[in-house]
C-alpha cells in the first residue's frame, strides 16, 4: 500500500473536530470520560475479553487510563501502541512499564526499543481493539489522524488465523458526525462509546 493521498473532506472534519474538543472544560472531559468508562467495563466485547489493545490517551481524548488499570486489575493482558519505522505494534504492558516510558515526537507514551514484550498478534492475537480516532458514525464509519496505522492494524488482525477482535472506539460526544469520509483503506469498527449515547 502506497502513502496516502491527502483526503480534503478529512482534513476539513479534523479541523471542526480538533475546535469542538478545544472547546470542552477539564470538567466536560473527566464527566465523559467517566461515563465511557462505566460503558466499557460493562460492554459484551468488552467483558468477554482476556487480551485488549488501547492507547494511553492524551489530554484531547477520553481517558484510557481507568480503562488499562481494570483491564489488568481483572487479570486480562492489555496491549498498547508502539510506533517505528512506520509501523505500529501493539505490545504487551507490564506492571511498571508506564513510568518508564519515553514520549515520541506527537505526545504519545510507549515502550522503548529496549523494552521487549510481548507483541499481541505474534502470541495468542487480540479478543478487542479499542482505538481512538477524530471522528465517526453511529454506523461505524472511523477518521483516524491520517497515518493510517490503525487502519493496517485493524486489518491485519482481523486476518490473523485463529481469532479476530471486535474494534469499538472512544470517543467525546462531539466527535460524532453525520457522516465521515471512508477511502478504500479505511476500517469499519464494530461500535463507538460515548457519554450521552
Amino acid at each position: 500500500m502506497g502513502p496516502i493521498k491527502p483526503n480534503p473532506a478529512k482534513t476539513l472534519l479534523r479541523t471542526d473536530i480538533a475546535s469542538r474538543i478545544a472547546a470542552l472544560s477539564s470538567d466536560e472531559k473527566k464527566r465523559q470520560s467517566k461515563a465511557v468508562f462505566e460503558k466499557v467495563i460493562n460492554h459484551p466485547f468488552y467483558k468477554s475479553s482476556k487480551r485488549v489493545a488501547l492507547f494511553l490517551s492524551t489530554e484531547d481524548e477520553i481517558d484510557t487510563a481507568p480503562i488499562i488499570d481494570h483491564v489488568k486489575a481483572r487479570g486480562a493482558s492489555a496491549f498498547i501502541p508502539q510506533y517505528a519505522g512506520g509501523i505500529m505494534r501493539m505490545l504487551m504492558l507490564e506492571d511498571g512499564d508506564k513510568e518508564n516510558m519515553g514520549v515520541t515526537k506527537h505526545g504519545i507514551a510507549q515502550h522503548s526499543k529496549d523494552q521487549k514484550r510481548e507483541e499481541a498478534l505474534e502470541g495468542g492475537g487480540l479478543d478487542l481493539i479499542i482505538a481512538p480516532g477524530v471522528a465517526f458514525t453511529r454506523s461505524g464509519a472511523r477518521l483516524g489522524h491520517g497515518g493510517g496505522y490503525y487502519d493496517r492494524y485493524i486489518l491485519k488482525a482481523r486476518n490473523h488465523p485463529e481469532i479476530v477482535p471486535k474494534v469499538i472506539a472512544v470517543a467525546f460526544t462531539c466527535q460524532i458526525s453525520d457522516n465521515v469520509p471512508m477511502d478504500e483503506q479505511d476500517q469499519k469498527i464494530d461500535d463507538v462509546i460515548t457519554a450521552d449515547s
